[in-house]
């Protein structure tokens, strides 16, 4: 059967029941009952005693002996009602959801059984909400579960990789261990059989929970699929190995689907699911331990990306005192809800976060103005690496952001972010002065004016290094130096004459540019 909606009146969050669910547990218990229904929504909270007397509310189910049925009963259109005893039903609305007691316990023993019924899902639905907090979210999840399905249960994304599967009864499928991963999947065999199973395959497309039939694995399985977006993420089983499946079941489950769904569409449960794994997977990624390229294309059809999108890498470090481990992960929580296109987690005592530009069609400036308050408040400092089109650089990515954070957090202190691009000269010169010293770099001209300065009481390399910085504009080199541009002219030709050096050659202006700059230490 397909369920009908979940959704309630909006009185009151959560899971609500309907008359199905109650007719199951009434059945369960071998009454001999009768269920008549046109319409049946969730929207039950409670049980109550009939009383002629009172206002009835349809987000109630009422209980009433049959000798209580009569005409008056014809003005209660849409009440849901419990009758025990036989009688004729015809008397009340056709639009009344009705369980027909026929044969059975006492009215007291009715009254309780549905409201135990109703704790019981009542104690479900906070067992779900505490679960989604937990250390192992759908672990939780499952297991808060199992009383309400009385079947083992498990969760497969959308390659079959098992999520989670808390108990496993040996009557079910034995999962396979992948081998690039590591990770327990659904055998191959039991995947290439699906591929030709048409019940299996029309059974994609369904938003709704579905029994799928015994035919392939000798018994059924109640499903649903979890969907993002409109993307298929995988499914929520129950195997009919301890239990029937129950038509009230399709309602429990279609709750649990929306509710991990929401939490989908927020990262907040897939991504607490498998967060151990995929830290893991970026930490080794980042310390260039992984090699297996499968192994990276796996994760990428997790986290739905692909290898020649555009990402950036960013290395997060706080300035604040006593910052504390808790203090970082709630705000590693923060960043990681900001990046809706990204993922963040802890490297090396700090937060790294790979974001997936492509993905969230964005660029590094916007990713910064998003994460902004957040690092401000924090104190936080940010090394942004350069933007990189293929996610095997990405090891190259983090060393260009840590980078940026050292070189920047030494030059320019005030200020909270630092892209690599900024700082890529001083790179190249920490780079190369690591081999060879300082004095053998630099243009050895520039050591001749240096001792003709010396001798002659002249200004001749701070006038050469003005005029290069702003790029041999006459006019604004002469205004820095308070000259007239005559003097400028004469000093220029005069710094020919003892160099030998050619400023109208790009090759040698930008070397004397570079050795000034290693020769000063100061930005230009």
């Amino acid at each position: 059967m397909k369920p009908q909606s979940t959704k309630t009146d909006g009185s009151q969050p959560g899971f609500k029941l309907n008359m199905q669910i109650i007719a199951d547990a009434l059945e369960e218990r071998s009454d001999r009952i009768g269920y008549y229904a046109t319409e049946d929504p969730c929207i039950l909270e409670d049980v109550k005693i009939f009383s002629k007397n009172k206002v009835l509310k349809k987000k109630y189910v009422y209980i009433l002996s049959a000798d209580h049925v009569d005409e008056t009963l014809a003005d209660h259109s849409g009440i849901p009602f419990i009758i025990i005893g036989r009688t004729d039903t015809a008397l009340l609305p056709k639009d009344c959801p009705i369980i027909q007691v026929l044969e059975g316990g006492s009215y007291v023993e009715i009254f309780d059984l549905v409201q135990e019924t109703f704790e019981k899902y009542k104690k479900w639905d906070w067992d779900l909400q505490k679960a989604l907090v937990s250390e192992k979210p759908l672990d939780e999840v499952l297991l808060a579960s199992m009383e309400i399905f009385r079947n083992p249960m498990f969760i497969h994304d959308s390659n079959f990789f098992i999520l989670s599967c808390p108990k496993h009864d040996q009557r079910m499928l034995h999962w396979e261990t992948d081998p690039r991963t590591g990770r327990k999947m659904t055998p191959m065999s039991t995947i290439n059989d699906f591929k030709l199973d048409t019940e299996y395959l029309e059974g994609l497309v369904k938003k709704e929970p579905v029994i799928f039939s015994a035919d392939q694995r000798g018994y059924r399985i109640l499903y649903v699929n979890l969907w993002c977006h409109g993307k298929y993420e995988g499914r929520i089983l129950v195997d009919e190995i301890q239990d029937i499946i129950r038509p009230g079941d399709l309602y429990a489950m279609e709750y649990l689907g929306k509710l991990i769904e929401m939490c989908i569409q927020t990262k907040t449960l897939f991504w607490m699911g498998i967060e151990d794994e995929m830290e893991q997977f970026f930490s080794d990624l980042l310390c260039e331990k992984i090699q297996d390229k499968h192994q990276i294309h796996d994760h990428l059809q997790l986290l739905n990306w692909q290898l020649h999108d555009r990402y950036l890498c960013l290395r997060i470090i706080t300035e604040q005192k006593g910052y504390s481990l808790v203090s970082s992960s709630a705000t590693l929580g923060q960043i990681d809800a900001q990046l809706s296109c990204g993922h963040a987690f802890l490297y090396e005592n700090s937060i790294i976060a790979i974001v997936n530009l492509s993905y969230g069609k964005t660029t590094p400036q916007k990713i910064l103005k998003e994460l902004a308050i957040i690092l401000r408040e924090g104190l936080l400092k940010i090394g942004v690496s350069s933007e990189i089109s293929n996610f095997l650089l990405l090891p190259k990515a983090y060393q260009q952001a840590r980078i940026a954070l050292d070189l920047g957090r030494m030059s320019d202190s005030m200020y909270w972010y630092y892209y690599f691009e900024d700082y890529m000269l001083e790179y190249m010169i920490d780079c190369a002065i690591k081999d060879v010293p300082i004095q053998l770099l630099c243009v050895s001209a520039l050591y001749k004016l240096q001792d003709y300065d010396k001798e002659n009481n002249t200004e001749l390399y701070q006038t050469l290094f003005i005029f290069l910085r702003l790029e041999r504009n006459l006019l604004k080199t002469s205004s820095e130096l308070f000259i007239h541009r005559s003097t400028l002219s004469y000093r220029l030709k005069r710094i020919s004459k003892i160099t030998g050096i050619d400023l109208d050659d790009p090759r040698e202006r930008l070397r004397l540019l570079v050795s000034f700059y290693m020769l000063e230490g100061n930005d230009f």
